[in-house]
């Protein structure tokens, strides 16, 4: 009776941590995941008076952030930049803040929050960016990627880049049923070991 309480306790405690484990940030890339990154471009310095604009789908039923790889030309940027969720139908705004150059990694993806927005599974967004404070000199870039897996609309000011996509990523924070599994099969692994190494050196 006491090793089937012990029992009972000990998956109760898996399934626990692991719930609390699988609530993480999953990011789903709007890009080819595949293209070499050395076919990576940039799209040139953002400054004052330039701005872009990128289509995508949400995948998740949540949207909690946006991820992008940015380039500051090895620069401590002083700069400031304004962005915009907007619905792809109406074109309302639905999220908006300020990105700080100073916060952005040379070459890295930096993840954009906001505040969740819920219910908008395979709904169409446009995200805005651009700056009215930045100069030449005192800017940062982003990447682009060929060969777009959907066919989403990235522009520039009113250039098209049809078969390019921001290197870009959706962020959902939730449950993740994968993460769930594997942590818990990881944990049932790692419970049994020490059980049967125990039961050996006694």
């Amino acid at each position: 009776m006491k090793k089937a309480i012990k029992y009972i306790i000990a998956a109760f405690v898996i399934i626990g941590f692991s719930s609390l484990y699988a609530n993480i940030d999953k990011e789903i890339p709007i890009y080819d995941k595949t293209v070499d990154t050395a076919l990576y471009g940039n799209m040139g310095e953002l400054h004052q008076g330039i701005y872009i604009q990128q289509e995508f789908i949400s995948k998740k039923s949540v949207l909690d952030g946006i991820s992008i790889k940015f380039g500051t030309y090895g620069i401590d940027l002083t700069s400031t930049y304004d962005y915009q969720i907007l619905d792809g139908d109406s074109g309302k705004i639905i999220r908006n803040g300020i990105l700080k150059g100073a916060d952005v990694e040379n070459g890295k993806f930096h993840v954009i929050r906001f505040k969740q927005i819920k219910g908008c599974k395979n709904q169409n967004f446009v995200f805005r960016f651009g700056s009215s404070n930045a100069q030449v000199g005192n800017a940062l870039t982003v990447f682009n990627v060929p060969k777009g897996k959907e066919r989403v609309k990235l522009t520039l000011n009113t250039d098209s880049f049809d078969h390019n996509t921001l290197a870009m990523r959706t962020v959902s924070h939730q449950f993740d049923v994968e993460t769930f599994i594997s942590v818990i099969f990881a944990l049932t692994y790692l419970y049994v070991f020490i059980i049967i190494l125990f039961k050996f050196f006694n």
